[in-house]
């Protein structure tokens, strides 16, 4: 897969139907620092990118890493049904997930402590706006708990 971070990559690619790239830039901002924040908190990196696989433009993900939690956000481009290859939107999925790494002695790899509802969107700008939406979401459920609780998370 191919990466473009997200102020250097063409945003027409996953969103082809988007006459001014520049009405995303508010609301691509606003993800980048919402990562930003998640990850700054807890001494963590992140980082928000265009996705492609050699089929086509994929996604617009991004992450926000610490010790303990983290957050994974998506935003997906529709797929085949039957060669899963990505297909031009609308509409785009969201998904949004606050994980921690397993602590059992046979790593089973993240677990999903907090998943926002997955929901689709039509409008680029919309879709790109949840995005940074669901990443404060994903913050606030983190900050909601203290820090030690995070551990009973990383055991099955």
């Amino acid at each position: 897969m191919q990466t473009t971070r997200w102020d250097e990559g063409d945003p027409r690619r996953l969103f082809p139907g988007l006459d001014d790239p520049s009405v995303l830039l508010p609301p691509l901002r606003a993800a980048a620092d919402a990562l930003r924040t998640f990850a700054e908190r807890f001494g963590g990196a992140w980082q928000l990118t265009w996705d492609e696989v050699p089929l086509g433009p994929s996604a617009l993900s991004g992450y926000a890493e610490g010790p303990g939690p983290w957050c994974e956000a998506e935003l997906w481009a529709p797929r085949d049904p039957v060669g899963w290859a990505p297909l031009p939107g609308p509409p785009w999925e969201l998904g949004v997930r606050v994980c921690v790494r397993c602590a059992e002695p046979d790593d089973c790899g993240a677990h999903y402590v907090h998943e926002l509802e997955e929901r689709s969107f039509d409008d680029p700008v919309a879709a790109v706006t949840a995005l940074g939406a669901g990443v404060r979401w994903a913050l606030e459920r983190v900050l909601a708990e203290p820090p030690g609780a995070w551990a009973r998370h990383a055991r099955h």
